[in-house]
């Protein structure tokens, strides 16, 4: 990877001063010295997801342009009294011109004990007596490896589930799983024999016929099983693989659909500006109406004032002559309408000339409904006129232009800045592997659910199995069947491996369970915690003082409780021995990591932890174990291309 030429790191060897600090910013090359131990113990890398680094790019490039292409690792190490030199190299072979993939190497494992060397066959069995590779995974930690673990946190997770089969791995139940199979292979033998023994015995052909059936479905059915398995193993690997290409230009895909976003807002501008440019061409059309205003406001004035004079003189013009006709019925009648006494003589004389006064008051005072009616069409004009004054409209329109300018300028930048982004990437195949990865997602999801359907049928197939054997064993004629007898055996130690496999399932969550909650009670900084609760997926519940679940947690209490099981996971799978831990300390508070710097060290023969600038600001963070810390080192970079780790004074 980074390193070229020869590294060589001294580990720290006292008993208490058995931590060791590597700093380095990230890629600089601190997962790479992880995956060194990790190759050199095992002979793989593993990138992102867990997939394994394929040889020929473990390779440092810039030593390759110079020629040299070999690599190794050299690892000494102490375990169970003896000392060990383990090496493992990897060579261009002689013929090739340039390696392009892993069969252009030629690899070499050597491993010496007590300076006696260990025969091939039997090294990678002398390296998991101390440092079993299925339990590496806690002792050589990435960071990454926390994240996955928080996931039991989550309720029924489809992560959780994975993690689960990862943990019964790590804890040996693996040893009795292979046992329980290996039995049923030979049941399935013996049954098949059993069907063409009692074939053709009398009153069991019917029975045998269907034994056979079901035998052959099984088969039929668990290769589907192993079917679906493997490509639904495919279908993740190639998922992976688009999830880390996606996640590389992920920053390109949003830039991209901000930048369609944008375009969108640039063309929703533009149309906005045309609409009101074309408002504002009508409003102007219509602009000489407010250079009249003025005296259209006058000549309005002036038009009410007649139209009132005029209403004025009208209602008083009614008035009298209703007055006018009132007075005449009274005359005519010589008789009071309301109480019909006859009027007096002197009355209709005072009446007479009252209705005279009426008469020449109504002769002068005359209304010319004409000239109303032409005052009140001019005025309704005038009015209309006034009512659609342009000027104030215009204005609005103006001062939006103006923001609708400035708003398009700010969008045009922006679009500009986000197009030089995204330039050189080819966007149409970002959006094309984003439609394929989600595409294999609901894939993976589809055969899970048929791996599970498949999985029912097996075990009722299974099940009818079972009710034909015992019908066997209650016939005579069958039972002195070596078949049947072979039957019975094996069915009982199939049914002794699944107990024993559940009994030990049970008995190591406990044990876990324990490590876990003694862990979490020294790294929690809430002390109120009484421990965590491991169910039968081992999802992790957080307990309170009364052994209630908590229910509300931070990142970083997630993090300390994966943790947790991690360290319980590691010293219930294995003997205590180094570890080594890249980037463990993600979004933690400075008391957990205190906590965790504290708590460690007790743990591990040797810790050897992995950080960067972001995580650990020396000197102060390292005060909890300052004064564990037997040797630091920092990795420098020289380029691009390669890294050297140098010793750091005290």
């Amino acid at each position: 990877m980074p390193f070229k030429g020869q590294t060589k790191i001294a580990f720290p060897q006292e008993e208490e001063r058995n931590v060791m600090m590597v700093f380095g910013e990230n890629m600089r090359g601190k997962t790479s010295l992880l995956n060194a131990l990790r190759w050199g113990f095992y002979g793989k890398a593993l990138g992102r997801h867990l997939r394994e680094i394929p040889l020929h790019d473990l390779h440092n490039k810039e030593a390759a342009r110079e020629g040299d292409w070999t690599m190794e690792v050299r690892i000494e190490f102490s375990a169970g009294g003896h000392h060990y030199t383990l090496l493992r190299r990897a060579q261009k072979k002689p013929l090739v011109v340039q390696p392009s993939r892993p069969e252009d190497y030629s690899l070499e494992v050597g491993l010496q004990k007590d300076s006696v060397a260990v025969s091939g066959h039997a090294i990678e069995s002398e390296i998991n007596r101390y440092a079993p590779e299925q339990v590496s995974r806690f002792f050589l930690f990435d960071g990454e490896l926390l994240q996955e673990y928080e996931e039991l946190l989550i309720e029924g997770s489809e992560q959780g589930k994975g993690i689960k089969a990862a943990i019964e791995q790590v804890l040996g139940v693996p040893t009795l799983i292979n046992g329980r199979s290996d039995l049923g292979t030979i049941l399935r033998t013996a049954q098949r024999q059993q069907s063409k023994d009692l074939a053709h015995v009398a009153g069991l052909e019917l029975q045998a016929s269907k034994q056979a059936s079901i035998q052959s479905k099984l088969d039929a059915l668990e290769s589907d099983v192993k079917r679906l398995g493997d490509k639904l193993a495919q279908t993740k690997g190639s998922r992976a693989v688009l999830d880390d290409d996606l996640e590389k230009v992920d920053s390109v895909h949003r830039a991209k659909i901000r930048l369609d976003a944008t375009r969108e807002r640039q063309k929703r501008i533009v149309s906005e500006q045309d609409s009101i440019r074309q408002e504002r061409l009508l409003l102007l059309r219509d602009a000489w109406r407010d250079v009249l205003k003025p005296k259209l406001e006058a000549r309005s004035r002036l038009l009410a004032e007649k139209k009132d004079k005029l209403s004025l003189r009208a209602q008083e013009k009614n008035r009298l002559e209703a007055q006018a006709e009132n007075t005449k019925k009274l005359l005519d009648t010589s008789k009071c309408p309301t109480c019909e006494q006859t009027l007096e003589s002197a009355l209709r004389g005072r009446m007479g000339r009252v209705l005279g006064e009426l008469e020449v008051q109504l002769s002068v005072m005359a209304v010319d409904q004409k000239e109303m009616s032409d005052i009140t069409a001019e005025l309704r004009t005038v009015n209309d006129l006034l009512s659609k004054s342009v000027a104030g409209r215009i204005s609005e329109i103006e001062s939006v232009t103006r923001k609708l300018e400035i708003e398009l300028t700010r969008v045009e930048n922006e679009a500009e800045a986000l197009e030089s982004e995204i330039r050189g990437y080819d966007t149409a195949e970002i959006a094309r592997k984003r439609v394929l990865r989600d595409g294999l997602l609901r894939e993976e999801g589809q055969l899970a659910r048929d791996i599970e359907i498949v999985t029912k049928s097996i075990d009722s197939e299974k099940r009818e199995l079972a009710i034909i054997a015992r019908t066997f064993q209650d016939t005579p004629s069958a039972r002195v069947s070596r078949s049947t007898a072979m039957v019975k055996v094996t069915s009982s130690l199939e049914r002794v491996f699944s107990e024993s496999i559940e009994r030990l399932r049970d008995e190591l969550r406990k044990h876990v369970e324990a490590r876990a909650s003694e862990a979490f009670k020294s790294l929690t900084t809430q002390k109120s915690y009484s421990g965590l609760e491991i169910n039968k997926n081992y999802g992790l519940k957080i307990l309170d003082e009364r052994g209630s679940h908590v229910t509300v947690r931070s990142a970083g209490a997630e993090q300390i409780v994966a943790l947790s099981l991690i360290d319980g996971l590691a010293r219930t799978g294995r003997a205590a021995g180094p570890v080594v831990m890249d980037t463990p300390f993600g979004r933690l508070d400075l008391q957990h990591r205190d906590n965790i710097l504290r708590y460690l060290p007790t743990t591990t023969s040797q810790l050897i932890l992995l950080v960067h600038g972001g995580e650990i600001r020396r000197p102060r963070d390292l005060e909890p174990v300052a004064s564990r810390i037997g040797a630091s080192y920092e990795i420098r970079e020289v380029n691009a291309r390669h890294s050297r780790i140098e010793r750091m004074e005290s």
